[in-house]
């Protein structure tokens, strides 16, 4: 019953990941992602593992933050929301290494001077150890082979000063088969139609999850599932 609803991993590449779309279909289709965040919990479960290290933040000087892989940049704007909401300075690097996706998160941080965009590769880091109080990647672990995702968590934890925070899928038939159905009602963007599924698919399951966490020398971490059929890997440093 349990490989029925947890099918075996088979990693396959999403169409935003090749970058041969033109840019207004991947505008299009970040757009979607972003609406997908705000109504499926994307960016609430980010919020909520966040939220603590804001609040515990009692310096006058910006709390730092490395976004990496951060797409359209809708989830730093999020964070950047619930920061000004808790009157907490931030500075959120976003890094990506797709241009297109980068030209389009431009435009959507107009309003959010508190967020930089950087492009680089996520598994080449242009930055110092500990140079951000906290890293965070979401619902891009799943784009990657194990050994690279192993290569990223590592990366990203020895990047945050206070840890690691990083929001992803939960593979699942169930979830595979919801998501289907939704990008065939609300949208005609061929990208999201092939791509949301395949995500789901090529997402890790909370155990795997935690086989990737120790391979990372992640200690301590925790894992949490969230509803619908989202995972969250918390790694605290220096007693947080």
């Amino acid at each position: 019953m349990k490989s029925f609803f947890f099918p075996p991993r088979n990693l396959r590449d999403e169409l935003l990941d090749l970058d041969e779309a033109p840019y207004e279909e991947v505008r299009d289709s970040l757009q979607d992602v972003a609406t997908v965040n705000r109504y499926l919990s994307g960016y609430r479960v980010l919020l909520h593992h966040v939220k603590p290290f804001l609040k515990a933040h009692k310096s006058d000087h910006p709390f730092t933050l490395l976004d990496a892989a951060t797409g359209s940049a809708d989830q730093p704007i999020a964070l950047v929301k619930l920061a000004r909401r808790l009157r907490v300075p931030i500075h959120i690097t976003a890094i990506d290494i797709n241009a297109k996706m980068l030209k389009f998160a431009r435009e959507e941080i107009a309003l959010f001077p508190e967020i930089r965009l950087v492009q680089c590769d996520i598994l080449a880091l242009p930055f110092r150890e500990a140079g951000f109080d906290l890293a965070v990647n979401s619902l891009s672990l799943h784009h990657f082979s194990w050994q690279k995702a192993v290569m990223i968590l590592r990366a990203i934890y020895k990047a945050g000063r206070l840890g690691v925070v990083v929001n992803d899928l939960h593979r699942s038939r169930i979830a595979h088969a919801a998501i289907f159905l939704l990008t065939r009602i609300f949208t005609r963007n061929r990208l999201t139609r092939f791509d949301a599924p395949v995500s789901v698919m090529n997402a890790f399951t909370p155990e795997e999850f935690r086989q990737l966490a120790q391979e990372a020398e992640m200690d301590p971490f925790e894992i949490h599932r969230h509803f619908p059929y989202r995972i969250a890997l918390v790694g605290r440093k220096d007693g947080q």
